[in-house]
């Protein structure tokens, strides 16, 4: 349920400073179950969205980071990783309980790009397009991205949103036959 991630350059969050010369590890949690919501807030075209992604809203996903950065920093106290490291910026060393640590991600978190699940694929009333993805209720319209996932996946999105996209053409060109 976690994948730290590794940057060979310093990824600070907003607000906050340290060295240039450093890297990051940032502690990921792949399964989270906070749920966002986007909503229309108008009629109008120009109308803009409403979007909370609502982070961290589960006490499972503030464990996992807790967990994650206890992981990272399992990984960097190894002997192969001295050369590497002068010390811990953030969350800092003074950070060493489950509560400053999750109070720290509450003040620090942020999403990866693995977002899934606005147009939800299934038979339930909630599901935005059917097993063929089609768009219910819109005719000539399918979805085929990582939007479809029912739910997020255990790894990277990238493959199964080509593997989507390979079967919505071979949907369309089926229906077309």
């Amino acid at each position: 349920d976690i994948q730290p991630l590794f940057f060979s350059v310093p990824a600070y969050a907003p607000g906050q400073e340290g060295p240039m010369n450093a890297f990051t590890l940032h502690a990921a949690g792949i399964r989270p179950t906070s749920r966002g919501e986007m909503k229309l807030t108008g009629p109008d075209i120009d109308d803009p969205l409403h979007l909370d992604p609502n982070l961290l809203a589960t006490d499972y996903d503030v464990k996992t980071l807790v967990t994650s950065m206890r992981q990272i920093r399992e990984i960097v106290a190894q002997p192969a990783m001295k050369d590497w490291v002068r010390g811990e910026v953030y969350p800092g060393p003074m950070r060493d309980d489950d509560e400053s640590l999750a109070d720290y991600a509450r003040s620090a978190v942020g999403s990866y790009h693995h977002q899934v699940g606005t147009c939800a694929m299934g038979v339930a009333a909630h599901s935005v397009v059917d097993p063929h993805l089609r768009v219910y209720g819109v005719e000539g319209l399918r979805v085929a991205d990582a939007s479809v996932m029912p739910a997020v996946p255990s790894g990277n999105t990238n493959a199964p949103a080509i593997m989507i996209g390979e079967k919505a053409a071979d949907l369309i060109k089926a229906a077309r036959h």
